[in-house]
């Protein structure tokens, strides 16, 4: 039972134990969240695939995690689960995955230098091992990976 202990489920952790199985099936994961209230929670797991995420795909995905959880715990009967693409404005979850989206737009919210939550659209101009270079209308921007609170791609 280890991860499921009377706390909520550990994102990080569910990632890496259905990886490799989901890459098994065509996929991969583009990223995981967990949201609601403690008895009420949704596990959402974002898939990917080169040529597009189809609905079968969601549904097989979606079986083959059901499954592995269940045996974890009762997890059909404790959570809802919803299996998606990232879609067109999807949200990044790793630092990785900017790399493939150099002079796209995004839409950032981030903690600056003094603290303060602020929010930017901009141009990714570059990646660099601790940020992103990011290029607004009024600015150009480094944005380090640690202070950025959320990020989606704008379409």
């Amino acid at each position: 039972m280890g991860f499921f202990c009377k706390r909520k489920m550990d994102t990080k952790y569910i990632n890496e134990i259905l990886s490799k199985d989901i890459q098994s099936l065509g996929c991969s994961i583009w990223g995981v969240e967990l949201s609601g209230k403690y008895n009420n929670q949704t596990l959402r797991v974002y898939i990917d695939k080169q040529k597009g995420v189809s609905i079968d795909d969601c549904e097989r995905v979606s079986k083959h995690i059901i499954k592995v959880l269940d045996t974890q715990i009762d997890f059909s009967n404790k959570y809802l689960l919803e299996v998606s693409s990232p879609g067109l404005d999807r949200k990044f979850f790793f630092d990785h995955q900017y790399q493939a989206y150099i002079n796209s737009n995004i839409k950032i919210t981030f903690w600056n230098n003094s603290r303060k939550k602020v929010s930017v659209k901009g141009i990714i101009s570059k990646i660099t091992e601790s940020g992103l270079l990011l290029s607004s209308e009024k600015e150009k921007l480094e944005v380090p990976f640690s202070s950025i609170i959320k990020a989606n791609l704008i379409m």
